[in-house]
């Protein structure tokens, strides 16, 4: 049961680890999306989102720093889920659909990230081995003699 949690961060992270790389593969369209979405700085919104989407997605598939790496990305997560993806606004019904269907993943998606900020990677992951090797290879939940 303890291969749930990497494979867990694995299919969490996957997302945001190419999302993220894809933002400077496609900047210019990208930027042109985020202008039109009325995204102030769209440039570098789409650059520093870029970063903070590969660095947090790696945090939490590697387990280092796995709850900062998620609070980063619960924060472009709702910042996008209201910015880009205002279904409220949208007078063409299948636009207005498409983006509630984004808007309803980055929450869900959100809310997952807020989980791994409170429960931690879990077992498999670089920070506990870390910890476990400052414990002088104790591994963590064992009782110490």
């Amino acid at each position: 049961m303890g291969l749930l949690a990497p494979l867990g961060r694995l299919l969490f992270s996957v997302i945001f680890i190419t999302s993220g790389l894809n933002h400077f593969f496609q900047l210019q369209a990208l930027t042109a999306y985020a202008q039109a979405s009325g995204v102030p700085d769209p440039r570098l919104a789409v650059l520093v989102s870029g970063g903070v989407l590969v660095v947090g997605g790696l945090c939490v598939l590697l387990g280092v720093f796995a709850r900062l790496g998620a609070a980063m990305l619960t924060v472009f997560l709702l910042a996008a889920a209201f910015m880009v993806h205002p279904f409220w606004r949208m007078e063409d019904p299948v636009q207005a659909q498409n983006n509630l269907i984004h808007f309803m993943k980055n929450l869900s998606m959100a809310g997952g990230a807020l989980l791994i900020v409170y429960y931690g990677p879990g077992p498999f992951s670089l920070s506990r081995k870390k910890r476990e090797a400052s414990l002088g290879g104790v591994k963590l939940g064992t009782p110490l003699r």
